[in-house]
């Protein structure tokens, strides 16, 4: 869906952001590697066409200088994105405010203007998966039956007459598992095309009710400055940072340079909750995160986490992912679901 990639080089002009292969030698797969330039840093991006109107998207990089690419898009299209490190900006023509991402979040977001930018600072490691769909693609998967969930089917049109859309939520469990899954995809060929359609439709319909579920769709098209979701997400980041020991809420408001009514406002805007909300869901995917990669012991991990008691984290848990950690825990493969 992309039709022309420019990347900001070391003397502030745009240049050509060549494949690895040329277009007419492309694996069977339809995979296009693009390696970073060295002196912005190390590794790949690398795109699929999966299947007409389904592109999926793959960034592992290491990066030592700061990046910035354009983007010229054939089409207007949907966005599901799903980062496991780092994090970045995405701009688009038609939008006026920055969409992050951020680690261990998903996101959504639907570009209607054919220009897109996305930057990235330096000294980081991002790696993030990105499943592009067109209107055409996403309106033929909603509406095969329309007598039948009618506000899932009545998405593509809705917001395409608000020319915008960005929702932001914490990656659940079943949505990381798919992800690494695609990231380690071991097939080849014709069973690729098809095992990979299969891991991005699960993703996308994941997507799809998480948004719905927490019924965010309301207030993910509030307007918003670049300088205003920039402010939020330095909150954010350093909310997160200090999960165990969280900073006040006026602290953290002070920190963006806004007031606390302000900062809880915008939280709700972006992610549909309070700040402190938005803290107890990290600090339970940090947890989650933990008993994928960690055999410590649950105590500690509620400690770990921030939590005060390991029965309010078992509480939380239990509340939020609908099993108790031990119980979750249990049903996790042997050697996690870290590879």
């Amino acid at each position: 869906m992309l039709s022309n990639i420019l990347i900001k080089d070391h003397k502030g002009g745009y240049v050509d952001f060549k494949p690895f292969m040329p277009e007419d030698q492309l694996t069977s797969s339809n995979e296009v590697i693009r390696p970073l330039p060295r002196q912005k840093g190390r590794g790949h991006f690398s795109s699929f066409a999966v299947c007409k109107g389904l592109d999926i998207g793959i960034c592992r990089c290491r990066f030592d200088e700061d990046y910035m690419a354009r983007f010229t898009l054939k089409k207007p299209f949907f966005t599901f994105g799903f980062c496991i490190k780092g994090h970045c900006l995405l701009q688009g023509s038609s939008l006026d405010y920055a969409v992050p991402m951020a680690a261990d979040r998903s996101y959504a977001c639907f570009f209607k203007g054919r220009e897109v930018e996305r930057k990235i600072k330096g000294q980081q490691e991002v790696i993030a998966l990105a499943i592009h769909v067109s209107i055409d693609f996403l309106l033929n998967l909603l509406n095969a039956d329309q007598s039948q969930d009618a506000h899932y089917s009545d998405l593509p049109g809705r917001v395409i007459q608000n020319r915008r859309f960005y929702a932001d939520h914490i990656m659940t469990a079943q949505m990381k598992t798919a992800v690494y899954q695609i990231l380690n995809n071991p097939h080849k060929g014709r069973v690729e095309q098809i095992y990979l359609e299969s891991k991005a439709l699960e993703l996308i319909a994941l997507r799809l009710e998480q948004v719905f579920r927490t019924q965010i769709f309301a207030g993910c098209n509030t307007a918003m400055g670049s300088d205003e979701m920039e402010r939020i997400c330095r909150a954010r980041d350093l909310l997160v940072e200090n999960r165990q020991f969280p900073p006040s809420l006026r602290e953290l408001a002070g920190h963006a340079g806004m007031s606390h009514t302000q900062l809880n406002k915008g939280f709700r805007a972006m992610f549909g909750c309070t700040v402190f909300e938005y803290l107890r869901k990290e600090r339970l995917a940090y947890a989650r995160m933990l008993m994928e990669e960690n055999p410590a012991d649950l105590t500690w991990i509620a400690y770990e986490s921030g939590f005060c008691s390991s029965s309010h984290f078992a509480a939380s848990f239990l509340k939020e992912y609908g099993i108790r950690p031990s119980a979750y825990r249990k049903s996790l493969p042997k050697g996690g679901l870290m590879r």
